[in-house]
């Protein structure tokens, strides 16, 4: 069994320890590994090897001159847009690290980063087509596959017409792959486009550019760590974008910055806020319209900055009034005194962002949140800065890419409108 060294241990020579008692039935930790033969064999290599022939050890060799490139490009998980450093040899990517030069990752990756080249190189993956014949998944070329489905795509048009077709893109094309996606919708003959941001982007596309002109995030990830306040509604950041959550944390740390989570849940999200405020589903506006009451009445608002920059304030000001404390707690199950404290923080404490995700995005009134929310920053001046503004987390790599390049349904490339009858 094992037992605690005795002091006698102590005053024996090295090789002794390691050698004797071999035939001992008591043994400590340090003894049971000499005596297992680790340090005899060690010390019989050791006196086979001649002085001199021991050398550093070196890591196998690197770079061009071994037919291993490093190529840079972007994670496709989520908006982030975290830099990946692919390492290719001989046309296979062998390996994978993030960019320590990237502003956005600064040498890290969020799990699902760390497992995008899965998406490469993952033995499951399909490579070729699949036709089902027969009830059974069957290889075929690429030239078969393109010209059976080219002939029934014209088939369907000879006899239902360009419309009858339904083009689904994808927010993980770039920006020139959505363009080309509504080009051939174009040349087709019919408007029936769109991308699953449909649900996730177009409410904010609506309310933020209905409310200032142009429907996008207003910072960067990086940028938010001057934020000194940071207002989380209906995102999830830590599990959702873990990366952009680290901007996040360097700012409360750095500026020691107040981080306000209102969320039905706690979230990992809430686990780092400095105030978590829960509000029944749901009832997002009343939240916004109440915080702006107890500004408004406080005389907290940025009367410059409104007096400047904002036209029709006086209307909002008529709904907020609507708001006052009681009805706003009744309505989000909020106490007074924590949404009084709240609105004073991101009305004072500043600059001030608000961040979002599809929390807010993905109701029947999401357009409605929406415009709640930038009305609160038009009325605290926090929009247009460093560290503040309207900051939209999106769950795939180029939502606002390919909502820009013309995958949203309602509108041309760059936002050229559609006359009524073409939409």
């Amino acid at each position: 069994m094992l037992i605690k060294r005795k002091s006698a241990d102590a005053s024996r020579g090295k090789l002794q320890a390691a050698l004797g008692g071999l035939s001992s039935g008591v043994m400590d930790r340090r003894s049971f590994l000499r005596r297992s033969g680790l340090v005899a064999g060690g010390l019989a290599v050791a006196g086979s090897i001649q002085i001199g022939a021991v050398r550093k050890a070196e890591a196998a060799g690197f770079g061009p001159a071994t037919g291993t490139k490093v190529v840079k490009n972007i994670c496709t998980h989520c908006s982030v847009g975290c830099t990946v450093k692919a390492e290719v040899a001989n046309g296979v990517w062998v390996g994978q690290e993030p960019a320590w030069e990237s502003p956005i990752n600064r040498g890290t990756h969020c799990a699902k980063g760390a497992s995008v080249r899965e998406l490469v190189h993952g033995d499951r993956r399909i490579k070729y087509p699949m036709k089902l014949v027969e009830g059974q998944w069957t290889k075929i070329s690429w030239e078969q596959a393109i010209s059976e489905i080219g002939d029934k795509m014209l088939e369907i048009r000879a006899k239902s017409g360009a419309d009858s077709a339904y083009l689904l893109g994808s927010a993980k094309f770039s920006n020139e792959g959505a363009y080309l996606f509504r080009k051939f919708a174009a040349f087709w003959g019919t408007n029936n486009v769109d991308h699953q941001a449909r649900i996730c982007h177009s409410t904010t596309v609506a309310g933020v550019a209905n409310t200032w002109g142009y429907g996008a995030m207003t910072n960067s990830y990086n940028d938010i760590r001057n934020a000194k306040t940071v207002i989380f509604m209906g995102s999830n950041a830590a599990e959702a974008h873990p990366v952009s959550m680290q901007h996040i944390l360097a700012g409360k740390e750095i500026n020691r910055a107040n981080v306000i989570v209102f969320d039905p849940r706690m979230t990992r999200t809430a686990a780092h806020a400095t105030e978590y405020v829960r509000f029944r589903s749901g009832t997002d506006i009343a939240v916004i319209w109440g915080m702006m009451w107890h500004i408004f009445k406080n005389g907290w608002e940025d009367k410059e900055f409104i007096s400047q920059r904002v036209y029709g304030m006086a209307d909002a000001l008529k709904e907020i009034e609507k708001y006052d404390p009681k009805t706003v707690e009744d309505i989000t199950g909020i106490p007074e005194a924590q949404l009084k404290r709240s609105a004073e923080t991101f009305a004072k404490v500043k600059p001030a962002t608000f961040i979002w995700c599809m929390g807010v995005t993905q109701h029947t009134v999401g357009t409605a949140n929406v415009r709640a929310i930038c009305t609160l920053l038009l009325a605290t001046g926090n929009v247009g800065g460093m560290g503040n503004g309207a900051n939209i987390f999106r769950g795939h790599c180029n939502v606002q890419g390919a909502t820009d390049m013309g995958l949203d349904v309602g509108n041309l490339p760059l936002y050229y409108g559609l006359v009524e009858p073409l939409r």
